[in-house]
């Protein structure tokens, strides 16, 4: 008698974390004195969940405007991490303090504070990024996420140091400074650094009424029509949306884009190997940390297709990324696909850890197919001759 069924992918993809009582903290926030700005600047870090529980090394999102956008930021990396659409991060929030000085590349006489964009990409460079590399587990990838004025600085940062940054997020831009100068240099820089791998997001809101629009397409249109640009960047306007609200889904469709090579290749899904399929997690694992993982709603099916194939070996590796993968989610039918390949596969003792596993997941979280797994667990023992 088949005692477990697959369950439906409704109920997969919508099933609730377990966590221990904790208190839930957004980010820490510490005052870090600046020798190169001679100023103290406000700092607030947002660490990934579990952070404190492992030793795993994380990428690092360096957020300008950083208390204005560290919520919603934080919240759609959650989501994404948590679907395997991102790895988890670091997020490193900067205070604003003088933009008008701190983001702007070229000094123009109607703002006499302007022009302080070199000093503050110092800051970045020299004292900050170093400071938060041996404060914290960061590896070597990292974000620069900027919007508006610090939008503009995060284009020159990568003109400037595109080798500082793995990716960059441009969010409604202020393209128009200083009479579009970074457009007009924006093709020179291309020309010369030809061979870039880099990943950047262009966004904007369609209702923005801040002359934002055009000055963007035309710095765009040039990375668009560069020779030999190797660059994998998205340019996205964003329908009811305006200059404030338009970061929001920016942000979120900016980090999939950025990580999406998290995702395994439609090559590998339609002609499975299980070395191809390894390799694959092995390089996310160290680009991105140990943490990185793809969704569940491609191991799964993956899983299960393989299994519909009696293809048990081949499944067991993926169920078993699966498994390790989500482990703190808590969802028992994660051991319990895993224990049902080793079965198959004729590993007994195998498939009787995981039903364990899934049995005690499932008393500790309330899931409803308990009573099946201990029934399995039966089974398999007294195949097995366990003395219980």
């Amino acid at each position: 008698m088949k005692l477990f069924k697959y369950i439906s992918f409704i109920a997969l993809f919508t099933h609730l974390t377990v966590f221990a009582n904790t208190e839930l903290t957004l980010a820490e926030k510490f005052e870090f004195e600046s020798k190169i700005l001679n100023q103290k600047r406000t700092i607030v870090v947002s660490l990934p969940e579990g952070y404190e529980q492992n030793k795993a090394k994380y990428p690092v999102i360096y957020l300008l405007d950083g208390l204005q956008n560290i919520r919603h930021v934080v919240g759609s990396l959650d989501v994404l991490s948590r679907s395997g659409d991102t790895p988890p991060p670091i997020v490193v929030g900067i205070k604003s303090q003088g933009r008008m000085k701190d983001f702007t590349p070229t000094k123009v006489k109607e703002v006499p504070m302007s022009g302080g964009a070199e000093s503050f990409l110092n800051f970045l460079k020299k004292e900050l990024i170093p400071y938060i590399d041996t404060q914290y587990r960061s590896n070597s990838f990292r974000v620069l996420e900027g919007h508006s004025m610090s939008a503009l600085f995060t284009a020159y940062t990568f003109m400037q140091t595109p080798e500082l940054f793995n990716a960059y997020i441009v969010m409604s831009p202020a393209f128009w400074w200083d009479k579009e100068i970074l457009t007009k240099q924006v093709k020179t820089f291309l020309t010369e650094h030809n061979d870039l791998k880099k990943k950047l997001y262009f966004g904007i809101g369609v209702n923005d009424g801040y002359g934002m629009r055009q000055e963007l397409k035309r710095f765009v249109d040039e990375i668009k029509n560069a020779e030999n640009n190797k660059l994998s960047w998205l340019y996205k306007e964003f329908e009811n949306e305006g200059h404030m609200s338009a970061p929001l889904l920016t942000s979120y469709y900016a980090f999939k884009h950025i990580f999406d090579d998290l995702k395994l290749p439609q090559a590998i899904i339609s002609n499975y190997d299980d070395a191809k399929f390894l390799a694959h997690e092995a390089k996310i694992i160290k680009k991105y940390g140990a943490k990185a993982r793809q969704s569940q709603e491609i191991y799964v099916p993956l899983a299960m297709g393989l299994m519909s194939q009696k293809k048990y070996q081949q499944a067991i590796s993926v169920f078993q990324r699966n498994a390790d993968a989500y482990q703190n989610n808590n969802f028992a039918p994660n051991y319990a696909w895993l224990a049902d390949a080793y079965e198959k596969n004729n590993q007994l003792q195998k498939a009787h850890f995981y039903y364990k596993k899934a049995y005690n997941s499932s008393k500790k979280t309330g899931y409803g197919q308990k009573e099946n797994y201990r029934i399995k667990i039966k089974e398999i023992s007294t195949s097995l001759s366990i003395v219980k």
